[in-house]
């Protein structure tokens, strides 16, 4: 395998049946569980690729969600909520992840108000500019109400933008739109 490394960006509707599976082959392998169930639970999304001799060995995947911050919960920001970062166990060590997350960083900076994630691999997120969001979590059901999340309190992490509002701080609350299954 050579070092030569690709950074490609396509939509999931972009994606080819043989691409898509070269992606959930990733995830998979990285995870060690199958991924059906993850992609119906995410959705459609931007897919962020490492390329290495035509073979797809990282991934991230950026879909778009709702970000309520504030004392009420009542900012709503336009986020690119990060899933799915994977490399193959034989390509990890390599910078791939980090190559690929510096990309997803990169679309994050110019198209949303701020990125999110939900993670315990805080080292890695954080040597790319991820913060923690201290503040305590919740999810918004689709009438509106807040539920708390106490078990994802920790374990959100926040990307910055030129877009961002100045006064959202990390120890305030922070809430996500409900989704079935994890919803951070």
């Amino acid at each position: 395998m050579s070092d030569e490394r690709r950074i490609q960006t396509a939509s999931t509707d972009q994606l080819s049946a043989e691409r898509f599976a070269a992606v959930d082959a990733v995830c998979e392998a990285a995870f060690g569980f199958p991924f059906a169930r993850a992609w119906e639970r995410v959705g459609q999304g931007i897919h962020v690729m490492a390329e290495v001799d035509g073979r797809v060995v990282a991934h991230a995947m950026l879909v778009d969600r709702r970000i309520y911050v504030g004392g009420e919960l009542d900012t709503a920001l336009d986020a690119a909520y990060v899933e799915n970062v994977a490399t193959l166990p034989d390509a990890q060590g390599r910078g791939h992840a980090t190559a690929v997350m510096k990309e997803a960083s990169r679309i994050i900076g110019e198209e949303y108000e701020i990125g999110a994630l939900g993670t315990r691999d805080q080292p890695f997120y954080g040597r790319l500019g991820w913060i923690v969001w201290d503040g305590p979590t919740f999810v918004r059901t689709p009438d509106g109400e807040r539920l708390r999340t106490a078990g994802s309190d920790g374990e959100v992490m926040v990307l910055r933008t030129a877009r961002t509002p100045a006064g959202i701080a990390p120890a305030e609350p922070i809430a996500i739109d409900w989704r079935a299954g994890e919803p951070w």
